[in-house]
């Protein structure tokens, strides 16, 4: 039997060692290939929590997402809106707010959100995250409660938003007419409305006095309020109490002698 030298032998070893090194590399190198690449996560819109009031331009559908939840979407115009002092986490407060385009409400029925009957051109107030969408349309979502009636979901379920509603905006009641208390004429050339003696008794109603408190001062001041027909619509569509505005009209008048408390007589 031919021996092989041993420097052969050495040598084909390496070279087996060597094939196997690389053919193991090869290898691992498909099995990454083969694995399949994690999809990067979604990269959310810029978003921030507002507080608005708006005029209502669609008719609200009610609709069924995927998820089985249900919303109801219908589009509006913002008058005004602003950030809300408690802001979900990544929120940008310098995000900039659309008020003279459409903007999509989708409110969540299936999350706590009450049902609400709107027709185009009622005005509401919402509270909600606004989401700025770089390639579609603005909207405002997360008008319900956060108390967690989701247990899973965008949300969570666990009041990672704040709270937020959907409500119709009411208009004030038309104020009694004063077609029975005729215009009290003023001398002098008419001065603004800020300079007229009735808007201190108006602004302190605004601010919060009692019908109580504004007779007493009327009593004590003795002003003559010369007041107009359009001031008292005015007064009693702030809340002052007729008691009051007939106590204004009393009061700075000279007493009439008819009306004077007659003076007992000695005996």
């Amino acid at each position: 039997m031919r021996r092989v030298p041993r420097a052969v032998r050495d040598n084909a070893g390496m070279q087996k060692t060597s094939a196997g090194r690389i053919l193991g590399a090869m290898l691992a190198g498909f099995v990454v290939l083969a694995s399949p690449a994690r999809p990067a996560a979604p990269k959310k819109s810029p978003f921030v929590g507002v507080l608005g009031q708006g005029t209502v331009l669609t008719a609200p559908r009610e609709t069924t997402h995927k998820n089985r939840r249900k919303f109801l979407e219908f589009e509006i115009r913002l008058s005004s809106a602003s950030p809300t002092a408690s802001q979900p986490q990544g929120a940008d407060i310098h995000l900039a707010l659309d008020t003279t385009g459409r903007v999509r409400v989708v409110h969540d029925l299936s999350c706590g959100g009450a049902a609400i009957a709107l027709s185009v051109g009622d005005r509401i107030e919402i509270q909600g995250e606004y989401v700025h969408v770089p390639k579609g349309q603005d909207l405002i979502h997360f008008t319900h409660a956060a108390d967690g009636k989701c247990a899973h979901g965008e949300d969570g379920g666990g009041g990672k938003h704040p709270g937020g509603f959907l409500r119709k905006v009411t208009a004030r009641p038309t104020p009694r007419p004063a077609a029975i208390v005729p215009d009290q004429p003023y001398t002098g050339p008419p001065p603004p409305a800020s300079e007229r003696p009735y808007f201190a008794i108006l602004t302190a109603k605004e601010k919060g006095a009692s019908n109580a408190e504004l007779l007493a001062r009327v009593e004590s001041e003795h002003t003559q309020y010369s007041l107009t027909t359009p001031e008292i619509q005015n007064l009693r569509a702030a809340g002052v109490s007729d008691a009051v505005i007939e106590a204004m009209l009393r009061s700075g008048r000279a007493q009439t002698p008819g009306a004077a408390t007659p003076v007992p007589t000695p005996r």
